[in-house]
């Protein structure tokens, strides 16, 4: 079939409008999942039909649906959607291109799903600015645990799965009854669109969470600042300070409720406001390693051992009581936070936004564990920041350099021991990392993590929708590994998730309200059950049983939802012009033959054996 221009501009302008209000934090906090569905059944109905500037259009509207979907992103820098929404938008014109051809041999029950899947797999595994893991389809389904219990088995792809059929089928069969093609096939679509969904039910009952046990106790502590305030050098002391008094009116807390000392207090990304250097920096300056021209000087070897000075002040001295000082973290108390770390690489010093533990007063540090994945234009320029041009342009828009580091060999797994003697494992991940399954799934499948920590941000973006799709990315992070999610955030939206994706305690002031709050939260941390020996040790037997079918193949699913619709992309390409989209579908001019009438428009589509 084939469609004007306008109908369909105005056609897939309503496909991801309805995408953008289906997405968590819009409508409302967990999202509307069958307005996602209709989504994908608006999309896959204009989308597969011949006619002149598909392309074109197809790109302008899946660009102006995504800056909507991540309009937040404006509040930080408003220029960002401008790359934002066409780089997505260029996924679409090749995921339109794809439906079309599959459309050739296909229903769109089939077609959709396959087509969808292709490139938002790709879009998901690809590294920024290349890709993008943020909002795929199958995230609008996190908060139905009857369907999206089955993550512990085909992740967030398999959820997808789910909605790109159903949306499928719905566009069937509207051309079936509302078109009229292809009427003696009208159960097919059905069937096929309720496969998926009836097996993610059976598999979110079958393949039930890991069992658990009581673990660490956690203060988490979320002073609730504004970020214009984070970027006021002057007030860095001060905000430390409040942090301190957070931390002290939690144990406050739980010492009066009887309850015992937390065994791992969490502050959040970049909440220790001193530089963290390496233990080497000192002595890779002396032999001629250099901040980077841009990052301008000062820093000498002297400065680097200050900065070691500095912190055992506020965290050996002040938090843990070293120096004959009263400790606010009392023994067995571990402390972990966000910080900027900086270090020597081939004799540059290098800047990590990352997460450490502290162990307690003169002890080695546990971490780095480094920012995984850099947000492009904010962490990381790509290596673009050694040409001058690019540093005059972005220092205009940004006022900085973003040249960070991502991790240079070090483990995301952080060990710790509790009170009770006790040793846990836990994945470190850093904001933007939220939104990436392997950040998760590699931390169970190296270390046979206890649990994943979040330290977030999000100031930034104050109460818009990010805070919803991030908690969105989180749940689905608990159950596709079967670990429980502790978020820690400046002014978002702290809580633990836990691996069976409900929430197990979440920070919310007295008006009922998570975003942009101040104050402390106290919980448990479930764990999988299993043996209890040193970290140090491997072969916790238990461990391996507890892991999830998703964490065990990951692999194999990405290699089924990319090589199953390349071959039948291929297969279809190879059919040439035969069935349903013709030789002309989505090129300029169309199949003419189509605008014929009713019965022309039919004779554009297969014939009803090959639909069945």
């Amino acid at each position: 079939m084939e469609v004007t221009r306008l109908v369909r501009l105005l056609g897939l302008l309503v496909a991801f409008a309805l995408l953008w209000a289906a997405s968590p934090g819009v409508l409302c906090d967990s999202g509307v999942w069958p307005l996602a569905v209709l989504a994908v059944a608006c999309w896959a109905r204009y989308a597969s039909a011949s006619g002149p500037w598909a392309a074109g259009i197809e790109c302008l509207c899946a660009a102006l649906g995504w800056c909507l979907v991540m309009s937040w992103a404006a509040k930080v820098a408003s220029q960002t959607l401008w790359f934002i929404g066409p780089g997505l938008g260029l996924y679409f014109v090749a995921q339109g291109w794809a439906l079309r051809a599959l459309r050739r041999r296909l229903p769109l029950s089939l077609a959709t799903p396959l087509a969808w899947l292709l490139f938002e797999t790709l879009r998901a595994a690809l590294e920024p600015p290349f890709g993008v893991s943020w909002m795929r389809l199958g995230t609008h389904l996190h908060d139905t645990l009857w369907i999206s219990g089955s993550a512990r088995v085909w992740g967030t792809p398999g959820l997808t799965l789910v909605l790109a059929t159903l949306g499928g089928a719905l566009a069937d069969l509207w051309e079936r009854y509302v078109d009229g093609i292809g009427k003696g096939t009208r159960a097919w679509p059905l069937a096929i669109g309720l496969l998926p969904l009836v097996a993610a039910i059976v598999l979110a009952r079958l393949v039930s969470a890991p069992a658990t046990e009581k673990g660490p106790r956690v203060l988490l502590v979320q002073p609730g600042f504004e970020q214009r305030r984070k970027q006021q050098s002057d007030q860095s002391r001060a905000m430390m300070d409040e942090q301190i008094d957070l931390t002290i009116e939690g144990f406050i807390a739980s010492q009066t409720s009887g309850a015992p000392d937390p065994d791992l207090v969490v502050w959040a990304e970049t909440s220790l406001r001193i530089p963290i250097v390496s233990e080497d920096l000192a002595a890779a300056l002396e032999n001629g390693a250099r901040l980077d021209p841009w990052r301008g000087g000062g820093l000498d070897a002297a400065w680097a051992r200050r900065a070691r000075a500095n912190e055992r002040e506020w965290i050996d001295g002040l938090l843990f009581g070293a120096g004959g000082r009263s400790p606010i973290l009392p023994l067995g108390t571990v402390f972990l936070s966000g910080a900027e770390y900086l270090r020597p690489v081939d004799g540059r010093v290098r800047f990590q936004n990352a997460a450490l533990i502290w162990t307690g007063p003169g002890r080695t540090r546990v971490g780095p564990a480094a920012k995984r994945h850099l947000v492009p234009g904010a962490e990381t320029m790509l290596g673009l920041e050694h040409f001058g041009i690019v540093r005059e342009v972005i220092s205009e828009l940004a006022g900085y350099i973003p040249d960070f580091l991502g991790p240079v060999g070090d483990d995301p797994v952080l060990a710790f021991s509790a009170s009770d003697g006790r040793s846990y494992r836990l994945g470190a991940a850093v904001c933007f990392d939220n939104a990436f399954d392997d950040v998760f799934t590699d931390a169970v499948r190296r270390a046979d993590v206890d649990f994943h920590v979040v330290v977030s941000n999000e100031a930034w973006f104050e109460r818009s929708q990010e805070s919803e799709q991030m908690l969105a990315f989180s749940r689905l992070a608990a159950l596709s590994t079967g670990r429980a999610v502790v978020r820690a955030t400046q002014s978002g939206t702290s809580l633990v998730i836990g691996p069976d994706g409900r929430d197990v305690a979440r920070l919310v002031d007295e008006r009922g309200e998570d975003e942009m709050v101040r104050g402390f939260l106290l919980a448990n941390v479930p764990v999988p059950i299993a043996s209890r020996t040193p970290f140090e040790a491997s072969g916790r037997a238990n461990d391996v049983a507890a892991r999830t079918p998703f964490v065990r193949l990951e692999r194999l699913w990405f290699a089924l939802f990319t090589g199953l619709p390349l071959l039948a992309l291929l297969a279809a390409l190879r059919g040439g012009g035969k069935g349903g989209g013709g030789k002309g579908g989505g090129g300029k001019g169309g199949s003419k033959s189509a605008s014929k009438g009713s019965k022309g428009a039919a004779s554009q589509r297969l014939p009803e054996s090959d639909e069945g």
